[in-house]
Order: structure tokens, then C-alpha cells, then sequence
């Protein structure tokens, strides 16, 4: 495994996962609506429309830590799959609203968000 990119790879992504959760929380705040508390955005992010798209990323790094901790050792074919998994969840959509294309658009906006698309790109080879 210390070959494979997976746990490289799913360290970008949670930290990808935390960049894309400020700027949306910082878009959400900047129409007017107040974020009283941490519980309280832990609530929006897990129940809110708005949201919604940020879970898919949170879903594969789950999956991600899951494969990791596998007795036996997770497989090369399933760390490729999740690996493939990220590719598409990343780029592989042009459907309105999906994770593809919203996260295209954060990254035209947020440079802090474009600089770690460039690392995960690297870690993706």
C-alpha cells in the first residue's frame, strides 16, 4: 500500500472537503444567513439542500478510511476502484448540479480550492 496513492489521496480530499465546506459556509453567510454555533453548522451540513453536494466527498473519504483499515489489507483492485471513484466524483460529470460541476466552479473562485485540486491531480497521477 505505501505505493498506491489511496492515503495520499485521501488526505488532499479531507483536506479538499474542509476548503470546499469554509467557501460554502462563507457563500451561505454572505446571503444574509447567520451560522449561530458549531453544532449548529454541523446540522446544515448534514441536513441542508444547500449542503448536500458536500456529502458525496465526505461518503468517499469514509470509504476510504474503511478500505485502509480492512483485515486482510484492502486489495490493490479496491484501492484503485476508490481511487477511480475520486476521478469521477471530482471530473467525471457535466450533469447541472452534480459534484463535478459545482466543484468546477468553486475552483474558478477559490484559489485556495484550485491549489489543492492541483496537489490531488498530482496524487492522482
Amino acid at each position: 500500500m505505501n505505493d498506491h496513492p489511496l492515503p495520499t489521496l485521501r488526505n488532499h480530499l479531507l483536506a479538499l472537503h474542509k476548503l470546499l465546506m469554509n467557501a460554502e459556509r462563507a457563500a451561505y453567510e454572505a446571503e444574509g444567513n447567520e451560522i449561530r454555533s458549531p453544532m449548529e453548522f454541523l446540522k446544515l451540513l448534514m441536513e441542508h439542500e444547500r449542503f448536500a453536494w458536500l456529502r458525496q466527498l465526505s461518503q468517499l473519504v469514509v470509504m476510504m478510511d474503511e478500505a485502509m483499515e480492512e483485515k486482510p489489507p484492502v486489495t490493490k483492485e479496491r484501492m484503485d476502484a476508490l481511487v477511480a471513484d475520486a476521478k469521477h466524483l471530482l471530473l467525471g460529470s457535466e450533469e447541472p448540479g452534480s459534484f463535478a460541476v459545482r466543484y468546477a466552479k468553486m475552483r474558478k473562485h477559490a484559489p485556495a480550492v484550485a491549489a489543492a485540486h492541483a496537489e490531488i491531480c498530482k496524487s492522482l497521477g
